[in-house]
């Protein structure tokens, strides 16, 4: 006689099969897990810490030489770094133009100096003004200046749309206010160049006619580069008011945590003579006047 089936110790064996697989999977699991919780710590991590771009821009920034470090937007930042001391820092040099780019293309980057504009207020957030750039003057060879005055009253309009054979040069993705921007835009600069220092040199060299700059900035580069002869800055009718440098993050969730850091820092230090100090470094004795009275106004009571 045929002997039965023995379906029921194939249901045992399927049965310790499938606790198994099950006891498997459990322990696989928080495998599966750890990766992600260790990212996300790493993530956090990532956003405790501020990385400060920092470029050639003296006397504002102070990359190379004896000096390096204590240009008024570094001190700025050495000031923050101290008081943000629940963040890491760390510094990067890039030129100017790729401080600007690299923010617009989504990196979580600050920097000290930033002029604020409706464009770059869609990728950036800023911060209460930390420092201001006046005057700004065309500046010419002391050999030029009949050659110049003899177009007086000199307009930074006229001088780019019907003087197209007097050469000049514009730092990349630069902003110097609203005053002044349309004009560069209008007139198309006919050279563009990524570092402060390289128009300086040309200008030295006889391969620009004129440089449009603030003063402080240019009486750095011409005592920097050895200049033997003055340069000359010629007022011009535009007569362009201060224009107010701010840090500026990337327009992102962290972005907005550091910028509301710094501006809860600048509102109780902004006030004392000690940040003054800072704001009137390198300012030619005979602009001081001007720079306290517009700091003691709009530069205190800006938001």
């Amino acid at each position: 006689m045929a002997r039965p089936p023995r379906r029921p110790r194939r249901r045992v064996r399927l049965t310790a099969l499938a606790g198994w697989i099950g006891l498997a999977f459990a322990l696989a699991r928080p495998l599966v897990l750890a990766p992600a919780a260790g990212a996300g710590e790493a993530n956090a991590a990532t956003h405790r810490q501020i990385t400060w771009t920092v470029y050639t821009a003296a006397p504002y920034m102070i990359t190379d030489g004896p000096e390096a470090g204590t240009g008024i937007s570094d001190r700025v930042r050495h000031l923050l770094m101290a008081r943000l001391d629940d963040y890491a820092h760390q510094t990067i040099t890039v030129p100017f133009p790729r401080a600007i780019s690299g923010m617009k293309q989504g990196a979580e980057w600050c920097f000290v100096g930033g002029v604020r504009t409706p464009e770059r207020e869609a990728f950036a957030y800023f911060s209460r003004p930390t420092g201001l750039f006046y005057p700004l003057r065309i500046m010419v060879r002391e050999g030029e200046r009949a050659r110049f005055d003899a177009l007086g009253p000199l307009s930074l309009r006229s001088l780019l749309t019907e003087h197209p054979e007097l050469r000049t040069s514009v730092l990349r993705n630069r902003s110097m206010g609203p005053a002044i921007d349309p004009i560069l835009r209008g007139a198309g600069a006919p050279q563009l160049h990524s570092e402060f220092d390289e128009a300086f040199r040309m200008f030295q060299n006889g391969r620009l006619d004129y440089v449009i700059e603030y003063a402080d900035i240019a009486a750095y580069y011409a005592r920097a580069l050895g200049e033997p002869r003055p340069w000359i800055g010629l007022p011009m009718t535009e007569n362009p008011e201060p224009v107010f440098s701010r840090v500026m993050c990337a327009r992102t969730p962290w972005g907005r945590a550091v910028i509301d850091r710094i501006d809860a820092i600048l509102t109780e230090v902004r006030p004392t003579d000690a940040f003054r100090q800072i704001v009137e470094a390198w300012s030619a004795p005979e602009d001081r006047a001007t720079l306290r009275a517009v700091y003691d106004s709009s530069f205190l009571s800006s938001e």
